[in-house]
């Protein structure tokens, strides 16, 4: 009997050492197997991502541009900044937001009126919810504007509402640079065009 349970544990050792080795080499099998499957996985998330409609849409006017996002109104009176003329370039809507992205010089600017409907966050419709090193309030043409910025009295990011309308202006640098702001002066002359 001593004979046989010492052949039954060395078959015992061969076969754990088999069904290591074999799981360590079908590891590979099973990941290329598996590859497809996530490749199937990936792009059918991709298909479902792309099969959701843009909320966003373009129009020719700013009053199009109010009417297709639901707002009463939205008017912008042509501006000079110290950058340039700020000339629209697109109008574009969505439910209860407008926008107007007018790029002046090197400078990506939108221009933003939205309902209370719309907002995300308590009092901001801009859909910049990045951090800043600065923030601060002016008050401009009688209204509390709250600022955001990573240059001190520079305003990259700008707040404020009117009763129901909440209102943003964006200014970056072209390329996405968050280091740009909107003097004081130039800010006054923006908000002082919009209703």
């Amino acid at each position: 009997m001593r004979k046989n349970s010492k052949w039954l544990v060395i078959l015992l050792s061969l076969l754990t050492i088999l069904c290591f080795t074999a799981c360590g080499s079908s590891a590979p099998a099973q990941e290329s197997a598996s590859a497809p499957a996530q490749e199937e996985a990936s792009t059918a998330a991709e298909e479902a991502i792309a099969g959701v409609p843009n909320p966003w849409q373009t129009a020719d006017t700013l009053e199009e541009a109010a009417k297709g996002g639901g707002l009463d109104f939205f008017e912008y009176d042509p501006v000079t900044l110290s950058l340039g003329e700020v000339k629209p370039e697109e109008y574009r809507y969505s439910p209860g937001i407008v926008d107007i992205y007018a790029p002046v010089a090197a400078v990506d600017l939108t221009i933003r009126k939205g309902l209370k409907s719309a907002l995300v966050e308590k009092d901001d419709i801009s859909g910049d919810y990045g951090e800043y090193k600065y923030s601060w309030t002016q008050n401009i043409k009688g209204l509390e504007v709250k600022c955001f910025g990573n240059r001190k009295g520079e305003a990259t990011k700008t707040i404020w509402n009117v009763g129901d309308s909440y209102f943003a202006i964006l200014a970056r640098g072209a390329g996405g640079d968050d280091d740009f702001g909107l003097s004081a002066d130039d800010l006054s002359s923006l908000i002082n065009s919009i209703q």
